[in-house]
């Protein structure tokens, strides 16, 4: 038996020390007086290759092996360092050892692939395969991680890690997936950072654009672009037919769909793509991008859609205006993302329909400000106004209307509204018909304070409606209708039992009594032949004198 196997045996006797320093010590005793790190890579390379290619529920063994690589490193006074050029090969052996360890990619004893029909469909069998990846990813990631850490300072040379193991660092530097702890995250960054100033080494934007997009990415999602797009990315004029897709290979297996189901760095990496990447650099290069992103975005796994979407909008934020209205990426993306507006309960589970709804309409609120605001007839409005109609009549009232039970969603659909609005200006006037009945119904709900942030998402919507509607309210059937809404509501919050400071409370009252001072500033402004200005303190003076609770909501002037 190796020295470093014995060493590994012993690690696990001491694997409840989660201090790696304790872990040294106790350790230290099993490892040579002096080694080469080529003896290190060299006892380690079984081990390793067993861990990383292991039922993934052995979880322990790879912890054990990464601990004891650590404890070597570590031990620096014992290691004899050979040639540069040996030493070179060997710590890039032995990082590819260890990244292969701690990545997110499924044994290809256990992939899917292997195993004849459970290719064919995402079975439960892949589930499990998913999760128990993420639960190995926390387990190890630190051990490993900090492995590689000590292992690049135990070379007087700059190394440049293979691209395999820069992907696998890449999946730790993702603040949206909880594989590891914030100190991972930041050394998998630091260490990530130095690689692009090895000399001799790709740039970063050389490695972001040729490396990942094009020799990684690409391949991976090749079998399951969308049909909305030509390969460079642009709007295509004709679409395949689904049958004639599905004809082909089915959508959902691991074969088609190797970045989901065996390789769970690619959707990390493309999310730090985005994040990395500068406008100069999106608009060079965005049709290495488009492909990727409308597949994540059109992807029936809700999980999978929600982060395509986050990723979307980031992207969105560095693509010139031009570019997108030039290539007609404006029409496929809108057509890829309002889908997920109809995700409503109950055929969506209500959680993942609350996650779906904010990155969707956020992605639609950047499409349309990236639209020319002025039609081609000189009228005001244009496309924006129009995919932000849209965006209220298919999006907002069609989700209130099927899913007004589930205050969780009604909460978004409010807030999004309150967005929306602030968009649209004064355009926004022709919703009115909509929007009051809307937020009068939430506002007047007698249960609606049982629902705190629901019920204040409503009351600021109201706020924009007043804010940015404010010319066709005075006089108007929505005057008395606000008016209503504000009494109720009011009503209702102080009959609700409420503990003493209770900050909901406050802040329902101080939200109302906002909307109250917004609502007597508009109807000051009516001066038009049929419409008289209004003191709303006097108009409502009826209902104070017959509800004094009233008095506190609609102060004197």
């Amino acid at each position: 038996m190796s020295w470093f196997k014995q060493l590994s045996i012993e690690a696990g006797f001491a694997s409840d020390l989660e201090a790696t320093n304790e872990a040294r010590d106790k350790l230290s005793k099993y490892v040579p007086e002096s080694f080469t790190l080529k003896e290190l890579a060299d006892g380690a390379s079984d081990c390793l290759s067993e861990a990383g290619s292991a039922t993934l529920r052995e979880v322990r063994v790879m912890r054990n092996h990464l601990v004891s690589v650590l404890t070597c490193l570590r031990l620096e006074g014992r290691i004899v360092h050979g040639s540069s050029s040996t030493d070179r090969d060997t710590v890039r052996e032995l990082a590819w050892n260890i990244a292969k360890v701690i990545a997110p990619v499924v044994p290809r004893e256990a992939s899917p692939s292997d195993n004849g029909d459970s290719a064919e469909t995402p079975n439960q069998d892949s589930l499990e395969t998913g999760q128990a990846l993420v639960q190995k990813c926390w387990a190890i990631s630190s051990f490993g991680v900090q492995a590689l850490e000590a292992l690049l300072k135990r070379t007087d040379d700059t190394v440049r890690l293979d691209d395999d193991v820069l992907y696998t660092l890449l999946v730790y530097t993702d603040d949206d997936q909880s594989w590891a702890s914030r100190e991972t995250k930041a050394s998998a960054r630091e260490l990530l950072e130095q690689q692009f100033s090895v000399p001799g080494s790709p740039t970063k934007e050389q490695f972001l654009t040729e490396t990942l997009l094009q020799h990684y990415l690409r391949p991976l999602f090749s079998k399951s672009e969308p049909s909305s797009i030509t390969a460079s990315g642009r709007k295509a004029e004709y679409t395949d037919s689904a049958a004639t897709r599905a004809a082909t290979m089915p959508d959902e297996s691991a074969l088609t769909k190797p970045w989901k189901y065996t390789d769970l760095r690619a959707i990390p990496a493309l999310a730090w793509a985005v994040r990395e990447a500068d406008t100069q650099l999106i608009a060079k290069h965005w049709p290495l991008f488009i492909p990727v992103l409308l597949t994540l975005v059109d992807d029936p796994a809700n999980l999978v859609r929600r982060r395509g979407l986050l990723i979307l909008n980031d992207f969105l934020a560095k693509l010139p205006d031009r570019t997108l209205r030039d290539t007609g990426l404006a029409k496929v993306f809108e057509d890829a993302v309002f889908p997920a507006l109809t995700f409503l309960p109950s055929l969506t589970p209500e959680n993942e329909s609350f996650q779906l709804l904010p990155p969707a309409y956020g992605a639609l609120r950047s499409l349309a400000n990236k639209q020319p605001a002025v039609s081609k007839d000189g009228i005001p409005g244009g496309p924006k106004k129009a995919l932000l109609d849209k965006v209220l009549r298919d999006g907002v009232f069609m989700g209130f209307f099927h899913a007004r039970e589930h205050v969780r969603i009604v909460e978004v659909l409010c807030q999004q509204t309150a967005a929306v609005l602030s968009e649209m200006g004064v355009h926004a006037v022709k919703h009115l018909k909509d929007l009051i009945p809307m937020l009068s119904s939430i506002m007047t709900d007698p249960f609606a304070p049982l629902a705190p942030g629901t019920l204040l998402s409503a009351i600021k919507a109201l706020q924009a409606v007043l804010a940015n509607c404010w010319p066709r309210i005075p006089g108007s059937p929505s005057q008395d209708e606000i008016i209503n809404a504000l009494v109720l509501c009011w009503l209702h919050a102080a009959e609700h039992d409420h503990a003493d400071g209770d900050e909901h409370h406050a802040q329902i009252e101080q939200e109302l009594l906002t909307s109250f001072k917004a609502l007597a500033a508009v109807l000051k402004t009516a001066s038009g032949e049929n419409e008289q200005a209004t003191d709303l303190a006097s108009h409502v003076a009826p209902l104070v004198a017959k509800e004094p609770r009233l008095a506190k909501l609609f102060p004197p002037n």
